[in-house]
């Protein structure tokens, strides 16, 4: 603690003679190539978005589908893949949510895009990214398991005795938990996640 009779020194520290700061004389000096231009990096960091959607989407297809393509083989059963599903979804959104935001899946951009909390001018550009990396997921898949004729563990299909009303009603259900999952995970002001940032 200090005494109040202690006699306080100016710091040593050498002020610059500038009114800008370091960054804004640098960016004078030497203006920026056309590349870095603002309209180039925001095309870049949409491109990012892309893949990163891509790249999500994919993994979560090829590890997910993989799973049940697998249980012939060694048996995972119903929970084991639904852990599969959910341990690969958990891990795409903490790799990618920063990037894209972990949609992986085309209800979710539209969905977000009606509630207004993504842009409808997006929404074309990120489905295609999760139906091309669904279908390269797909399409591994198949290469992998090419001795496997039967890849009926990841069509999706119904089985007899469902009718078609039955299975829009689960898959309006399905849809609807996962939709009111990530808006009040992703997208409510008082999640936890939007305290972090």
């Amino acid at each position: 603690m200090a005494s109040s009779n202690s006699i306080t020194e100016p710091s040593p520290k050498f002020q610059l003679p500038t009114r800008r700061s370091i960054m804004a004389e640098a960016k004078a000096a030497s203006p920026a190539p056309e590349w870095l231009s603002p309209r180039n990096a925001a095309l870049c960091n949409f491109q990012k978005v892309l893949v990163a959607e891509l790249m999500g989407t994919y993994i979560l297809v090829f590890v997910g589908c993989g799973a049940a393509l697998t249980d012939k083989i060694q048996r995972l059963n119903m929970l084991g893949i639904a852990i599969v599903w959910g341990a690969v979804l958990m891990a795409a959104i903490y790799a990618l949510r920063h990037v894209s935001g972990a949609h992986f899946n085309p209800a979710v951009s539209i969905a977000l895009a009606v509630v207004r909390k993504f842009s409808w001018k997006e929404v074309p550009m990120y489905i295609l990214a999760q139906v091309l990396g669904s279908t390269l997921a797909s399409l591994t898949l198949r290469v992998l398991f090419h001795e496997q004729g039967n890849i009926q563990p990841i069509v999706n299909q119904y089985s007899d005795p469902t009718s078609d009303l039955e299975a829009i009603v689960w898959e309006f259900i399905i849809t609807f938990i996962l939709m009111f999952t990530i808006c009040g995970v992703a997208t409510d002001p008082r999640a936890v996640w939007s305290e972090l940032h």
